[in-house]
């Protein structure tokens, strides 16, 4: 059950049917159709010599895009991620625009092998949506999630909070998870308001988050030695870097990552004549300036490629770096493999330069990072709550 137990501020007759309504609406010939697949998955008798079948199912994985082909694109995401976390997935696109109003579905068994020849499996189901029909979908995915286990809900694309369908779905979720690298940061504020509104509301994920977890780690490790600790606290200047052209905005990554750090040192905010500055807890301020690199097509928009942190503490200067290699796939992996080069510059025997590859960051590995997490994760909250601030004037790339 998930955490969100109420229901959608919406007219309930628009968009959620009751079960004996559903039985009697066009779509509940497909309902019923895959609730005997899934019955037929279970109950059918194991050939001889065949590895036996156990059922495992942890979560309800509700995975809602916005078209068939970003859907179809997606399911071999679902797949990884039910190999290591067993659940029922759902994944829907719709396509509200589409001139027929139509539901098509199907369930299939995804299974992986387990412990002792055992062959551990989940459910994926797949529904196809169009026209006049999306606006009923969330009652189709409600009547298919299985009962009294948490439901999670991954939203591909821009969130926006007065959708009937995101509201029926995400009020029975325990959590929502976007992935603000490829729609936008407004979404994930949108999203995060929404949800502070209530107590009772799901939990927000975001995956340009977790892909930001070895950042932060390198960026912890500038101050990890003792000589250095106070040099955290007197940061003069932080040089953002992403793939963009001069004169974008800055993107999800950069600003998560600058309202981590501000939270974590107790940076506050300030405006004085229409200029942003950022103020230490010590009175002195921080320079905060973006920077622009030519972004490879294979890199997302506005990708982080670097932060620069320049710091002072008893007269003795810092400079600590971590620049991303783009583009520097090798072979067998994706084009972005993600090799960076982190250095700090002191003088101090602690100077040192490595390079280190990021972790994982594509689908599945990184879907199953997220649903590891903890559910709620108020260092993200922070971070958005002071990215916020920083939206509303923004920073230009130069």
């Amino acid at each position: 059950m998930g955490a969100g137990g109420g229901r959608p501020d919406v007219d309930a007759a628009a968009w959620s049917v009751s079960p004996a309504a559903l039985a009697s609406a066009p779509m509940s010939p497909v309902i019923a159709r895959i609730e005997r697949e899934l019955r037929d998955i279970w109950t059918s008798p194991t050939a001889p010599g065949d590895t036996p079948k156990t059922r495992v199912c942890t979560m309800n994985l509700v995975v809602i895009a916005g078209s068939r082909e970003i859907a179809e694109r997606y399911t071999s995401v679902v797949d990884e991620v039910t190999a290591s976390i067993p659940a029922r997935a759902i994944v829907v696109s719709l396509e509200p625009d589409a001139p027929a109003a139509t539901l098509e579905g199907e369930a299939t068994a995804v299974c992986a092998v387990g412990g002792e020849s055992q062959t551990v499996c989940s459910e994926r189901v797949r529904l196809s949506a169009t026209g006049s029909t999306c606006a009923r979908v969330a009652s189709a995915v409600e009547a298919l999630c299985v009962p009294e286990i948490p439901t999670t809900l991954v939203w591909l694309g821009r969130v926006h909070v007065d959708d009937p369908v995101f509201l029926t779905i995400a009020n029975q979720a325990e959590r929502v998870i976007l992935d603000t690298e490829y729609t936008s940061l407004a979404s994930l504020m949108k999203l995060a308001a929404w949800a502070r509104a209530e107590r009772e509301r799901p939990a927000v994920a975001d995956l340009a988050w977790t892909r930001l977890a070895v950042w932060q780690e390198l960026c912890a490790r500038f101050f990890d030695d003792p000589k250095m600790r106070d040099h955290a606290y007197g940061i003069t200047k932080l040089t953002l870097i992403q793939a963009s052209e001069a004169g974008a905005r800055l993107g999800s990554e950069g600003a998560l990552l600058l309202g981590w750090l501000a939270t974590r040192l107790g940076w506050k905010l300030q405006r004085l004549g229409g200029a942003m500055r950022f103020r230490r807890p010590d009175g002195g301020h921080v320079t905060v300036t973006l920077n622009s690199v030519a972004r490879p097509s294979e890199v997302a928009p506005a990708a982080l490629a670097g932060i620069k942190l320049e710091a002072e503490a008893g007269g003795v200067k810092a400079t600590g770096s971590v620049v991303r290699d783009l583009a520097s796939g090798i072979e067998g992996q994706s084009p972005d493999a993600d090799m960076v080069r982190w250095q700090l510059d002191v003088p101090f025997p602690v100077a040192t330069e490595q390079r280190v590859r990021l972790r994982d960051n594509k689908g599945g590995k990184l879907l199953v990072r997220t649903l590891h997490r903890p559910v709620s994760d108020p260092t993200l909250s922070d971070a958005v709550a002071f990215a916020e601030q920083v939206f509303e004037d923004g920073l230009i790339c130069t």
